[in-house]
């Protein structure tokens, strides 16, 4: 009775909320008798405060599976986007795990327009070092790992969430199937004195900026915590891996950066950071995931990164070519290098791999949409991209320039090429070109206008400007060796062509 206490204070009428703030619930192990059986135990209990005559007539329930409202679903809309919330039970022994798997995915392909959230008892278990989202992923659950591979093929599918593990309580993880991108989340306090101390989390929806804002917080200590995997910030619905790309501010959109002499200036001419001493060439990426993009540069010839907060990382060797992206897929980039020479590719903590030819430009990217960008490289000899693990695509003319990005918005990049003498952009499968530029001009893909998808964009040099393909101008102040947004070994083979 406590706990319908304390929540049927969410249900009081307000302005436009009839029935109260909407809320569910998943039904766990404690609500379950015996516990962890969900077909042989019962809810009565859970049933009798929070069963489907309690919710049924308010506007944002939806409806329930099997006979009771242990697993059931709410819709509801906000900041202008449709959302359905799934809730299903703890299943520890399978007996209808199945079932309730096959109702959910019912469910995403009936209101395959709202975007989808699934909670579940139990989702993921810890992080694998407290403090932190940046050690690896968090494990699923058993139950919840069958639960997202039933249902990651439904491209609403943008989250889930549980509890359930106790101890330091917070996890997190990103899967990405065929283009889009699940975050899941755990927190649960209950460990912790007196049963949590209040601890509670909130998730803020930023749609403009494209962020979900995370707090861990306890109401009755007035205390806050502020550690990485306490209080955070993710991507909501465009992925650093394939649209949001350059965003230094973390504002959803992709912003003109160029480094002259060591420092970062915007295109205000503000100086945001410097690497004066490091001696190196632009190198950034988002290397503490949440979709932003942060300064590092990559001394050529010590062969050593040097990052925002002042670390060094020894990387490959000398004449080596940064090529920083995320190769797990965990929503980080990795620090990476491939040597022209061997046709190695140095990644910090995985194995080198050998793909290439000397007289290639590395474009590593996702081409297959499952999160993690494939070691490739677009051959000069024959035009042929080579994607590691995927295929070896011919596209491309003599003095083309590689480009590839996501154009479509889909999640996967797209190959693409950019060709100086006739600004044509170019991408494999398209049935026209889009022309945008000419010879001098430098190509400077990204997602200006956060519209959700790359768009082609150059920057001409005699105008001081970055030109998009919507006919918006971006005032920029730089020579085009200055400019940072385009990959340095695509803009070094640029700027060799046009030395020729």
């Amino acid at each position: 009775m406590g706990e319908a206490k304390v929540m049927y204070k969410l249900e009081k009428p307000q302005e436009g909320l009839p029935h109260g703030i909407p809320y569910g619930m998943a039904v766990g192990n404690h609500d379950q008798y015996p516990s962890q059986f969900a077909a042989s135990g019962h809810t009565a209990l859970y049933n009798k405060y929070f069963g489907v005559s309690h919710f049924e007539g308010r506007a944002y329930y939806g409806g329930h599976f099997a006979q009771d409202n242990d697993s059931h679903y709410d819709l509801f809309s906000a900041g202008g986007i449709d959302f359905i919330v799934i809730y299903i039970e703890y299943d520890a022994f399978d007996e209808q795990q199945d079932e309730m798997n096959n109702w959910a995915a019912e469910l995403l392909e009936r209101y395959a327009d709202r975007k989808a959230i699934v909670v579940t008892h139990y989702t993921l278990f810890l992080n694998p070092v407290a403090g932190t989202n940046l050690n690896g992923r968090a494990p699923f659950g058993k139950q919840a790992e069958r639960l997202y591979h039933r249902i990651k093929s439904h491209p609403n599918l943008i989250m889930m969430m549980g509890g359930h593990v106790g101890d330091n309580g917070e996890g997190y993880r990103q899967d990405t199937y065929n283009g889009h991108t699940v975050k899941s989340f755990l927190s649960d306090y209950q460990s912790r004195p007196m049963g949590g101390n209040g601890m509670m989390r909130l998730m803020r929806f930023d749609v403009a900026s494209d962020l979900v804002h995370v707090r861990s917080f306890s109401p009755y200590f007035d205390y806050e915590e502020l550690d990485g995997d306490s209080n955070f910030k993710v991507p909501f619905l465009r992925e650093p891996a394939a649209t949001r790309v350059y965003d230094f501010n973390l504002d959803g959109r992709s912003d003109v950066m160029k480094f002259q002499s060591g420092n970062w200036f915007d295109r205000n001419g503000t100086l945001l950071f410097s690497h004066w001493n490091a001696g190196g060439v632009p190198a950034a990426s988002y290397f503490e995931g949440g979709g932003q993009t942060l300064p590092a540069v990559y001394n050529l010839q010590k062969a050593v990164y040097t990052l925002q907060n002042g670390q060094q990382v020894a990387l490959g060797e000398p004449n080596a070519i940064p090529v920083p992206a995320d190769y797990d897929g965990d929503g980080i980039a990795d620090l990476a290098v491939w040597n022209p020479t061997t046709a190695i590719w140095s990644t910090r903590g995985q194995a080198d791999v050998k793909h290439g030819w000397a007289a290639s430009t590395p474009v590593p990217a996702d081409y297959d949409g499952d999160g993690a960008a494939e070691r490739a490289v677009w051959r000069w000899s024959n035009q042929t991209w080579y994607i590691a693990q995927v295929g070896n695509v011919p596209f491309g003319e003599p003095g083309d320039v590689p480009v590839p990005g996501d154009y479509d918005g889909d999640g996967k990049a797209d190959i693409c090429v950019w060709r100086p003498t006739t600004g044509e952009w170019l991408i494999h499968g398209a049935q026209k070109s889009v022309k945008l530029g000419k010879q001098g001009d430098l190509p400077v893909p990204g997602d200006y206008e956060g519209i959700g998808r790359v768009q082609f964009a150059v920057f001409d040099p005699e105008r001081k400007a970055v030109l998009l393909e919507s006919g918006h101008v971006i005032p920029m102040d730089a020579a085009v060796a200055e400019i940072v947004n385009l990959p340095f070994a695509i803009k070094t083979y640029y700027l060799d062509l046009l030395k020729k």
